[in-house]
């Protein structure tokens, strides 16, 4: 009997390169970070949705692999211009059996406009500082994750 199975692979879903980073909480012992950061460019509307889901999978094997405690995800390279299913992206640490991490997002010119009206709609006149967990630099977006570290470590 033939078969009509053909290979596929992830890679084959987006051309958005994908960067795995892993420090320990400077307040919280025992406790790590992971930032994932994303970059290239996210297709425009329907165009993104195999983007969107690409971001997802390698967020979450990444989080399986290193099982942080925290992520941070970097979108500040990442241009982004419309697209509903990157909030697929956002939904990387949980799973059916665990609670969700602490997550923050990192923005950056090429995608703060979108993600503004992606979070907030797009008739809102809110900027991004409205949302708590969202962030124009890293070091902002590890500072907040400190400080969630630290209320669940307590």
């Amino acid at each position: 009997m033939k078969s009509d199975f053909r290979e596929v692979k992830l890679s084959e879903l987006s051309d958005i390169q994908v960067d795995y980073f892993v420090g320990p909480s400077k307040t919280v012992e025992y406790r790590d970070m992971m930032i994932i950061k994303y970059s290239g460019e996210y297709g425009f509307g329907s165009a993104g949705n195999s983007d969107a889901v690409y971001m997802k999978a390698m967020g979450r094997a990444a989080l399986e692999a290193w099982k942080p405690d925290a992520v941070i995800l970097d979108w500040s390279d990442l241009k982004y211009e419309w697209g509903d299913m990157l909030e697929l992206a956002l939904d990387v640490s949980t799973g059916c059996c665990e609670p969700a991490l602490p997550l923050a997002v990192i923005v950056g010119p090429p995608c703060e406009e979108a993600v503004r009206t992606l979070l907030l709609g797009i008739n809102s006149d809110e900027g991004l500082e409205t949302i708590e967990w969202v962030f124009k630099n890293k070091d902002e977006a590890i500072d907040y994750i400190e400080q969630q570290l630290q209320k669940v470590g307590s």
